[in-house]
């Protein structure tokens, strides 16, 4: 009983110091991403008017759900009203759903000091300045890093534990998540198929396991229905695809002749233009058309009714294409400021945290750590557990909606891949806290004796003396059992 006792005294003592320094490092994280946000004027661009115009509109109007822009930021600016109350709002979001992401990443090792470490990796990499900018804008990118901090909190949650709670929370993160941003449709889609995909592997083994990730994947593709049809009712996607074919197809002669070939009108008066248009100095040719131009009728009849249809037809027959118009130099689109993200927030009024240039390296620092990641995977056994394979899903899904966002538009290419960028960023430093922190080498001695003691008198059939009945499981990590 002393023993007990004594071993009471500790443990509190223990855990109430971690958990005193976890929260005053989230509320220190907190007050940084408001006094951020707060730095200044909110930013009000172009899309923030139709945000702005959007949320005038009626709740329950198809002008807000079908509109000319996803719903979820209107929807947020006519819950809090203006810009102003917008930035704050996005700041405390933030903190809420990268603090719950911080506390999921820290379950996945042991206790003490590695949880902590763990969550503040995570909390540092929400504070560099590619995450945070955002939150002064008037733009959907801040709601839309926020909610990919939840979609990976929850996956991460549920693919440890698949109960009916952790699956419903999925769901409502994808289906914001997809309701920000069209190409986000996408994302979800990808984490449906990977969730299909995993309840057939579980049949022959675990048909319960198996059928809640069935229930989740028709529930990701019921998000995936809702959030199509306001893309496809509204036909937003047009603008974008006129701004990929001025950039991407107009220029050469060669692929106008293939649309032209699949239905296209105008290819001689394209090709005139584009023999008329000079590209800038060190940028590319864009060979653009006035709305409503009397000369291009035609073509903008097919492009409202068969533009959509045709380049993705396109994609799907030149996957060459798909791989290679990305790394193309000068990039291939326009209005995107040459891929300089502080363009969306004047460094004048920018609070820069020290650990953007640690967290947040230029090429090809992220492929290094992806081999460090892999590497301490192995090395602590970690890539055995079923979480490890989902955040390295996460990061090739990442990797898709990069190439997803970049081919659906022509321009703004650096704001509109921002999300994938983070997702693949975030996946990694994750693989990469979870093999360092589960190292043996940072096991505390007593410990690695303890473990050692009881794994002489397991295999003895006892425990041993005064240590009570055998645990179950010797980490300090949550162990996935069954529904």
């Amino acid at each position: 009983m002393q023993a007990m006792r004594g071993g009471w005294r500790r443990i509190p003592d223990r855990v109430t110091a971690s958990v005193v320094v976890a929260g005053v490092g989230w509320c220190a994280f907190a007050a940084y991403l408001v006094v951020q946000a707060r730095l200044g004027r909110p930013l009000v661009w172009n899309d923030s008017t139709v945000y702005a115009a959007m949320a005038h509109r009626p709740l329950w109007s198809r002008a807000l759900w079908a509109g000319p822009r996803p719903p979820l930021t209107p929807l947020a600016i006519k819950v809090v009203g203006g810009p102003s109350a917008l930035v704050t709002a996005q700041a405390v979001v933030a903190a809420l759903a990268w603090g719950a992401l911080a506390v999921t990443v820290g379950r996945l090792v042991g206790p003490g000091w590695r949880r902590v470490t763990a969550g503040f990796l995570v909390l540092g990499f929400a504070s560099t300045l590619p995450i945070v900018l955002w939150n002064r804008s008037e733009l959907s990118e801040s709601l839309s890093l926020s909610l990919m901090a939840l979609v990976f909190a929850c996956v991460i949650a549920t693919s440890r534990r698949p109960t009916w709670p952790r699956m419903a929370l999925t769901v409502l993160a994808c289906l914001g998540f997809a309701l920000a941003r069209d190409a986000q449709v996408w994302t979800v889609g990808m984490l449906a198929l990977a969730s299909g995909i995993y309840a057939l592997s579980r049949i022959g083994t675990d048909r319960s396991v198996a059928l809640r990730a069935g229930v989740l994947t028709a529930c990701l593709l019921g998000v995936v229905a809702l959030a199509e049809w306001g893309t496809l009712t509204s036909h937003r996607t047009t603008a974008d695809t006129a701004d990929v074919l001025f950039v991407r197809i107009f220029p050469f002669p060669g692929r106008v002749a293939w649309f032209a070939a699949h239905g296209m009108p105008d290819q001689h008066r394209i090709d005139r233009l584009a023999g008329e248009t000079i590209a800038p100095p060190g940028g590319v040719k864009v060979v653009g058309i006035q709305p409503h131009d009397p000369g291009f009728a035609p073509f903008e009849r097919w492009l409202r009714t068969e533009g959509d249809r045709t380049y993705l037809l396109w994609l799907v027959t030149h996957p060459g294409y798909v791989v290679s118009e990305p790394l193309e130099q000068p990039t291939r689109a326009f209005d995107f400021a040459r891929g300089d993200l502080l363009f969306y927030a004047p460094a004048a009024h920018t609070l820069r945290s020290p650990l953007t240039n640690l967290l947040w390296p230029p090429m090809p620092w992220p492929v290094a750590l992806a081999v460090a990641s892999l590497t301490l995977g192995i090395m602590s056994g970690a890539w055995r557990d079923r979480t490890w394979g989902t955040v390295i899903v996460l990061v090739l899904i990442g990797l898709a909606a990069m190439v997803v966002a970049w081919h659906g538009d022509g321009q703004e290419v650096t704001r509109h891949t921002i999300e994938g960028f983070a997702q693949v960023r975030l996946g990694l430093w994750i693989l990469f806290a979870v093999g360092l922190l589960g190292l043996p080498v940072f096991d505390p001695p007593p410990a690695r004796h303890a473990m050692s003691r009881g794994a002489r008198a397991g295999r003895r059939g006892t425990t041993p003396s005064g240590a009570g009945p055998r645990p179950e499981a010797v980490s300090g990590t949550e162990q996935p059992t069954g529904p």
